[in-house]
């Protein structure tokens, strides 16, 4: 029988030093590494038979997407709530000024507090349990949600948008991060879908229920607080029973015995890197910077988002304004929230069945270019046509989810994917504070120039990926050509990923385009 590295022999807290071989890639650098111990399975022998590891991904899935899925739709309703309250009065109740940039900047300031947080979440990330981590900061943003039905001023709601954003910000990058760490790579896109499409599903329920809140005949307190206080209280159950299930890693769940622990390690060696350590290796941070595909992804990111920005702070206006009343606008987001489900369940599987991330991104991103082209060429009083592009800007989310499963899939090093996830959600936050200011209040109901933007943008989203599969498309013919001329510079360390080595120290690894 093959040995099975035992799981309490194997300690995700401890890291040991060892000292480096020389680089694959001819710098000759010499230096100590970090070993993830876990990873150590993947240097064992471990005999497995498919149907096992179908089994364990089974499990996997079971036990990880769902939870994945929940607070990811309930992060995304507490985002979208001052969506829902424009147009339950909290505007008018809390005396903003109408005819300036004052509601635009409450949308904006949340993505400030996503900024602020970048550089100590994506370092807490790595020092600390990641479950333990992520359930801390729901209990914080879900208290900070509550607070918004206390706010009784312009400045109070600024305040509260800013903290609200700033213990959010961790949610996408460590579930990246999560998905990396328990699948392979031509299953990441496919579970990230399921999370990310949990957006679409909460823009369904959620319009509903602001619609039924909408119509309260003389309630006790307005019914935008209602609105804060109910996702509020549920945001912070959610928080304090996520402390006790979501897992930190394969090594700490109780629902894998010790050999399902090890083939559930062992099944992502093809990843080429480990589970995770908690050491912050330097040297993967300059990598990060100067690989190009980081630029491609924070630049995607800042493209998409900047239309997000605008959309999630001013859709529920912008349906509004095509000659809905303000319930029906608040029911009728729903038609978005589907083609945003739909799309990133359908497009982001087929691209793991064909193992192709940017292809399927350009097609997805398709949709919401010509959902702003509509919006801007259609007959103004056509509120048929109207909210159909405005639709179509659903699939913009799936474009964005299949880059962030190019990230997780050609990031290799745990600092490193950590790095370059940080500089996307930079330019995420970015985006999205920029992204309100393009719907000035002088262009109301219309609202041409965000319209405008809008189209834009996601046109150089397609621009974007078409150079970022290019950049990997002509790296792999370049490993290709060097392992044809000289075969024992593409032997591929047995030790990769204990050593938590990057992408560019593996001569083995190819780039998924």
């Amino acid at each position: 029988m093959a040995s099975v590295a035992n799981d309490k022999d194997i300690d995700l807290t401890r890291t040991e030093e060892v000292v480096g071989d020389e680089l694959e890639d001819g710098s000759g650098k010499q230096g100590r590494r970090i070993v993830d111990l876990a990873a150590r399975a993947h240097v064992e022998t471990v005999e497995y038979t498919e149907a096992e590891s179908k089994k364990v991904l089974r499990k996997i899935d079971w036990h990880v997407i769902p939870l994945l899925m929940w607070i990811y739709g309930l992060q995304y309703a507490d985002k979208q709530t001052l969506n829902y309250a424009s147009l339950m009065n909290i505007r008018q109740d809390i005396g903003l000024n109408l005819a300036s940039q004052q509601y635009a900047w409450c949308g904006s300031i949340f993505y400030a507090g996503y900024l602020a947080a970048q550089l100590p979440a994506t370092y807490l990330m790595k020092r600390l349990p990641i479950g333990k981590f992520i359930s801390a900061n729901i209990v914080c943003w879900a208290a900070i949600l509550c607070c918004h039905a206390a706010v009784s001023s312009y400045a109070g709601l600024l305040v509260c948008r800013f903290l609200l954003g700033f213990f959010e910000a961790a949610i996408t990058p460590a579930f990246v991060l999560i998905i990396s760490m328990w699948y392979r790579r031509n299953e990441q896109a496919g579970r990230i879908a399921f999370f990310l499409a949990a957006n679409g599903f909460a823009t369904i329920i959620c319009s509903p229920v602001a619609y039924g809140l909408s119509g309260l005949n003389n309630p006790p307190i307005e019914s935008w607080r209602v609105l804060y206080i109910l996702f509020g209280g549920l945001t912070f159950v959610t928080g304090c029973f996520y402390c006790y299930v979501l897992p930190d890693s394969q090594l700490t769940v109780g629902w894998l015995d010790a050999r399902e622990k090890a083939i559930a390690v062992d099944r992502i060696s093809e990843n080429y890197q480990g589970i995770g350590n908690y050491s912050w290796q330097w040297y993967q941070v300059r990598e990060a910077l100067v690989d190009p595909r980081t630029y491609c992804y924070f630049l995607f990111s800042m493209f998409q988002n900047i239309p997000n920005g605008g959309i999630g702070t001013f859709g529920s206006l912008i349906i509004n304004s095509f000659g809905y009343s303000s319930r029906i606008s608040l029911l009728i987001q729903m038609p978005l929230g589907c083609v945003d489900f739909g799309s990133k369940l359908i497009l982001m599987n087929l691209s793991d069945h064909f193992r192709d991330r940017t292809l399927f991104g350009m097609i997805a991103m398709c949709f919401p270019f010509v959902g702003g082209m509509v919006m801007l060429l259609a007959p103004q009083d056509n509120k048929g046509v109207l909210l159909f592009g405005y639709s179509l800007i659903g699939a913009a989310g799936c474009g964005w989810g299949l880059t962030m499963a190019s990230l997780s899939a050609n990031t290799v090093g745990y600092t490193k994917k950590a790095t370059a996830n940080a500089i996307q959600i930079i330019a995420y936050g970015i985006g999205n504070w920029l992204g309100p200011q393009t719907f000035q209040s002088s262009t109301a109901p219309v609202y041409r120039t965000g319209k405008t933007v809008l189209a834009v943008f996601f046109g150089l989203c397609i621009v974007d990926l078409f150079f970022l599969r290019n950049i990997n498309w002509r790296e792999n013919r370049r490993r290709d050509r060097l392992a044809e001329q000289d075969p024992a510079s593409a032997v591929q360390p047995e030790d990769a990923a204990a050593r938590d080595m990057t992408d560019r120290e593996q001569p083995a690894f190819r780039y998924m385009l």
